[in-house]
C-alpha cells in the first residue's frame, strides 16, 4: 500500500515502517505530500476491527492530495510484533498509551486524529484524556462510549446489536474458528461487499496468521469492566461520521453522542452507508476531516 501511495503525483514520499514502543513493534505507514500545506499539519489514522491500517489507503490519498501528511499504524494484536498474551493487556488504558507513545515517537507534537470502530473508541478516550495533544478529532462510526453504554442499557435495539460482542466474550475460541474457516469465508461476509474483494481477502489472510485473530478478539474480552479511562465530555473540536445502515450502532445512539462533546461539534450522517466507511466512503471522510481542520484554523 505504501508503494501505491508513493506512485501518486501528490505524494513526495510514502513508506512502510515499524515503530518500537514499550508494547512491542507496531507496523504502519507514513506519507508526505509533494506540496505540503503547513497549516493543515499531520493526520494520524487509527483502524478498527477486523481491519488494518490499510483500510485508510483511499482516505490517505485524498488528504495527501490536499497537502496533509498522514501516519497510520496497526494496533496491538494486529501488528505481529505486538501481540501480548494477557487479555488485561488489551484494555483501553493500554490502547490509549500506545497511541500516545507512537505519536510522540513519530515526532507528532499536536495532530489531527481520525479513528474508526475500535480506533474511534480509542479516539474518544484519547481526546478526553489528552486534549492538549490534539488539534481536531474525527470519529468514524463509533459513538461516544458513554452514549453507547447508556443505549445498551436503555435501547433493546442497541442491546441486540451487541450480541456479537457477547458471543466473543463468552466463546472467543469458537468465534475465531468460525470466522477463519474456509479461508475466512464468514469473516469476509461481515464486510457485506463494502470492502473491496482484494482488501477483504488480505484482511482474512493476515488475521489467519498464528495468534492474530485470538489477539484481536481480546479487545472485546477486555471490554468487561476491567481497567478503564475517563470518558468525560470531549472539548477538542470533533466531527462524528456515521452511516445510516451501520450494523452495530443505530441512529438513537449516534444522536446521543452530541451530549458528550463540549467543544465544536458536527454530526455527519451518511445515508445508505454501512459500518465499513474507510473502505466505502473515503471521500466523505476526507471531506469531513478537512472541513473540521479548516474550521479549527479559522477559530
Amino acid at each position: 500500500m505504501a508503494a501505491r501511495l508513493a506512485e501518486l503525483p501528490a505524494v513526495a514520499e510514502a513508506k512502510a515502517l515499524t515503530v518500537t514502543t514499550s508494547s512491542g513493534q507496531l507496523s504502519g505507514f507514513q506519507a508526505i505530500p509533494a506540496h505540503p500545506d503547513p497549516q493543515l499539519g499531520d493526520a494520524l489514522l487509527l483502524h478498527g476491527w477486523p481491519e488494518f491500517s490499510s483500510c485508510w489507503e483511499k482516505t490517505a490519498a485524498l488528504l495527501l492530495g490536499q497537502g496533509m501528511s498522514v501516519f497510520a499504524y496497526d494496533q496491538r494484536g494486529y501488528s505481529p510484533g505486538a501481540r501480548p498474551d494477557s487479555v488485561d493487556e488489551y484494555t483501553m488504558p493500554h490502547l490509549v498509551a500506545d497511541l500516545d507513545e507512537i505519536s510522540r515517537a513519530m515526532g507528532l507534537d499536536r495532530f489531527h486524529l481520525v479513528g474508526h470502530d475500535w480506533g474511534g473508541m480509542v479516539a474518544w478516550h484519547y481526546a478526553a484524556n489528552h486534549p492538549e495533544r490534539l488539534l481536531t478529532n474525527t470519529v468514524v462510526s463509533t459513538p461516544h462510549p458513554i452514549a453507547h453504554a447508556k443505549q445498551v442499557q436503555a435501547d433493546p435495539d442497541q442491546y441486540e446489536r451487541m450480541e456479537y460482542m457477547r458471543a466473543i466474550q463468552d466463546h472467543p475460541d469458537g468465534v475465531a474458528r468460525a470466522l477463519l474457516r474456509n479461508d475466512g469465508e464468514r469473516l469476509i461476509a461481515l464486510y457485506d461487499g463494502d470492502v473491496p474483494d482484494d482488501m477483504a481477502a488480505s484482511y482474512a489472510a493476515r488475521l489467519s496468521e498464528p495468534g492474530a485473530m485470538d489477539s484481536v478478539l481480546k479487545y472485546y474480552q477486555a471490554a468487561d469492566g476491567r481497567a478503564r479511562l475517563s470518558s468525560t465530555p470531549v472539548t477538542v473540536p470533533t466531527t462524528f461520521v456515521w452511516g445510516s445502515e451501520d450494523i452495530a450502532f443505530p441512529r438513537a445512539t449516534a444522536d446521543l453522542t452530541a451530549e458528550y462533546v463540549e467543544g465544536p461539534y458536527r454530526f455527519v450522517p451518511l445515508e445508505g452507508a454501512s459500518h465499513w466507511l474507510p473502505e466505502s466512503r473515503a471521500e466523505e471522510i476526507a471531506r469531513a476531516v478537512l472541513e473540521r481542520v479548516r474550521e479549527h484554523l479559522g477559530e
